[in-house]
């Protein structure tokens, strides 16, 4: 398992930093050369080898930063290229949800904001099938679309500008050079850490110049010595004791420098509980936090816990990220002991919708994907086995089949859902929903109804259902807008003819 650890470079004489400034200079410079030599529309394309000595001259580049400028450039474009699938896929998407809300608007402000918002998305959907057809991508901006602008705006200095655009270099690791030839970390006798860089400057005929600056990896401990959370330095030293290959990229931002350290994380054997045997444990994730329902091997309910904390739909930056680490290793913490898998949704974080920007900023993509992805990455830190599944219809059918029948929240219903899909259970549809759809549907719907697949009736019970409500609320004389979840919990009884 991949890990990157972040360090501080500390103060260095002036010399140094000139000469770590300059090695930017060339290597970002190289990286853009490079960038315009292999993107599918180049003026005058190179094959690799070709151009990594042209950089060597070129830019007084080692082959080895040479190949590692090439290696970047080729990265950028490759990305670019799933990029520009993964857009086009979105705003297809986006286009289809608009001119299906412009049919059902009635105001001319609504209509007029929608169709605005159509032509948008037309002209960009447009831009992106250009480049799927012909191969190419889209234009890149070395030092930031925002920061550009800026620039245009004279809102930053030139000086300011080409800082942003020449502000990092990269070394791949190998084995065979004690784990980093070019950035390597090296320890003096005291044991004080240092990088030791290569300038790509050769002092003499034969030997390049090296920079040995004192190198900070943080470690917290506390008043008894011992290390609080993962102890990321001693990971890194074990790794460079070892000769393991190591990544390293030094970065410098607000005239400060950092090295991101890439390693290879020793990580146990993944414990196969066999859910069929003992039963599994089913993760729900929401905005604010998990939801955890334990099942047993027949797909039974046995408990029910909910990991949250409110602050993380209001947070910002850094504070969400720790926020959602902090949730993550409060459930390792909490299930490691137990003996059972987990069950999680396998979600595609895709921004192919539009809509309340509200809603949106709580319920960003941001806090799932950085709550799933630290929640794996502790699962496999204590062998803990994940399972993925499908999510399609997981709160949509906790809430009308387990939530009353268990008396749990909608987010832990869903969470049994998913751990009953991980142990392999279909959900059947019960009778009294079945009754309900046979009241409201003719003949002819009723039938494709009960002939349509599984999920399918999951999605039309649901839609049914959210009209019955507005209907309700129209008839008591409240607002018939349906947004929250509870609403089936409180009309349930009406909707089933529940005396």
């Amino acid at each position: 398992m991949k890990t990157t650890i972040k360090a501080k470079l500390l103060e260095m004489p002036s010399e140094e930093s000139e000469k770590l400034d300059n090695l930017m200079i060339r290597f970002s410079s190289a990286i853009r050369f490079a960038f315009n030599r292999r993107k599918p529309d180049a003026y005058d394309p190179m094959n690799k080898m070709d151009l990594e000595k042209l950089l060597q001259s070129k830019y007084k580049l080692n082959s080895r930063y040479a190949k590692d400028a090439v290696m970047k450039a080729d990265s950028i474009i490759s990305s670019q290229k799933e990029l520009v699938k993964e857009y086009h896929s979105n705003y297809k998407s986006k286009l289809k949800q608009v001119k299906q809300e412009l049919k059902r608007a009635k105001s001319k402000q609504k209509i007029h904001a929608l169709k605005t918002k159509l032509d948008k998305y037309q002209r960009k959907l447009e831009e992106y099938q250009k480049h799927l057809d012909e191969g190419t991508i889209p234009k890149v901006i070395f030092g930031g679309k925002d920061n550009y602008k800026a620039r245009c705006e004279g809102k930053i200095s030139n000086q300011e500008w080409k800082e942003l655009r020449n502000n990092k270099f990269c070394s791949r690791g190998d084995k065979t050079k004690k784990g980093n030839h070019n950035t390597r970390i090296v320890l003096d006798e005291e044991d004080n850490i240092f990088l030791r860089i290569n300038t790509s400057v050769k002092k003499n005929s034969s030997r390049y110049e090296y920079i040995k600056v004192p190198l900070y990896l943080l470690q917290k401990k506390n008043l008894e010595g011992e290390v609080n959370g993962r102890d990321y330095k001693s990971m890194v030293l074990d790794v460079v004791s070892k000769e393991k290959p190591y990544y390293v990229e030094v970065i410098r931002k607000d005239n400060q420098y950092y090295a991101h350290i890439t390693i290879e994380e020793k990580t146990p054997e993944i414990k196969f509980a066999n859910p069929e045997q003992v039963g599994i444990i089913g993760i729900d994730t929401n905005p604010d936090g998990f939801a955890l329902t334990c099942l047993d091997q027949e797909g039974n309910y046995k408990w029910h816990k909910c990991i949250t904390n409110p602050e993380l739909t209001s947070a910002k930056g850094n504070r969400r990220t720790n926020l959602c680490g902090e949730l993550a290793k409060e459930v390792v913490e909490f299930i490691k002991n137990k003996g059972y898998s987990v069950a999680i949704e396998d979600l595609e974080f895709k921004r192919n919708s539009y809509g309340n920007k509200k809603f949106e900023r709580i319920s960003h993509q941001f806090v799932y994907r950085k709550l799933l992805t630290f929640l794996e990455r502790g699962c496999k830190r204590e062998g803990i086995e994940v399972i993925k599944v499908n999510p399609a219809f997981t709160s949509i059918i906790g809430k009308y089949k387990y939530q009353h029948q268990f008396g749990i929240s909608v987010h832990n219903s869903a969470a049994l859902v998913i751990g009953r899909r991980a142990l392999g259970f279909n959900e059947r549809i019960p009778k009294q929903l079945i009754q309900v759809m046979s009241s409201y549907l003719n003949r002819v719907k009723f039938t494709k109804f009960i002939s349509s697949s599984q999920w399918s009736k999951w999605g039309k019970i649901d839609y049914l259902i959210k009209i019955l409500i507005k209907t309700i609320k129209k008839e008591g004389g409240e607002n018939p807008a349906y947004s929250k979840d509870y609403a089936y919990s409180r009309y349930r009884k009406r909707l089933l003819e529940i005396a």
